[in-house]
């Protein structure tokens, strides 16, 4: 019976031997044949990522029910369940609103700062700006890069329509926030908006999709979600 004991251990420890050193094989195979890293939110561990690094390495910090979600307008507490593109996080114990995390995984959905997505802007973006750099947003889509939506405007559009001063020019000012796609670079450690029609064929044509045509110069929030998907795997 020993005997029989023994035998299985080390068969048990030879195939996971082979097994570790197969996918080593697959990763350098993968990794000389160039194919794309890919992102998914399911693989980000439930908890909050205090820098980008700490994203990277998937070094999450499980907060449990420690923290719960707000919405953006009037700062209401969210249940669990429900999908929100664009939240507050909060510690549960004070209703405090949560600054200082790059990224929070939380019940299945991922979720990054607003804030960095201007940080990590490339230069033809850096005027895009949102009204909430504290607010995080939900990765809608995932694979080769991260895709989120939000309400953003240029900054210094906004910044001459608030200075016109009282409510109508805070009023002005908000109307000029447009719902845009974001791309998130996570190897590159680099955000681009989609403004337009032909960011959004730039983007296509990155990742060796079929340009669109481009009848205007706006671009619908659909069309850039069905292109998305075409690329983004």
């Amino acid at each position: 019976m020993i005997r029989k004991i023994h035998f299985l251990f080390f068969l048990c420890l030879f195939v996971s031997k082979i097994s570790a050193q197969d996918q080593v094989s697959n990763e350098v195979t993968a990794s000389s044949n160039g194919e794309a890293k890919s992102y998914l939110a399911k693989d980000f561990p439930e908890g909050v990522y205090r820098t980008y690094e700490d994203f990277l390495e998937k070094n999450a910090i499980n907060m449990g029910d420690g923290i719960t979600r707000k919405t953006v307008v009037g700062y209401k507490t969210l249940d669990r369940s429900f999908l929100s593109d664009q939240v507050f996080f909060a510690w549960t114990r004070n209703n405090a609103k949560i600054t200082d995390f790059f990224a929070v995984s939380y019940n299945g959905s991922l979720y990054i700062q607003q804030r960095y997505f201007h940080k990590f802007s490339v230069k033809e973006d850096k005027n895009q700006d949102g009204d909430n750099p504290n607010s995080y947003h939900r990765v809608v889509n995932d694979g080769r890069f991260l895709y989120l939506e939000g309400l953003f405007a240029n900054s210094w559009s906004k910044a001459f329509a608030y200075g016109s001063g009282g409510a109508v020019g805070g009023t002005i000012g908000a109307n000029l926030n447009r719902l845009k796609g974001v791309v998130f670079d996570v190897d590159k450690k680099e955000t681009n908006f989609i403004r337009n029609c032909e960011d959004l064929n730039l983007l296509i044509e990155k990742y060796n999709g079929n340009k669109i045509e481009c009848k205007e110069k706006d671009v619908d929030i659909l069309t850039v979600r069905e292109n998305i998907q075409k690329i983004i795997k």
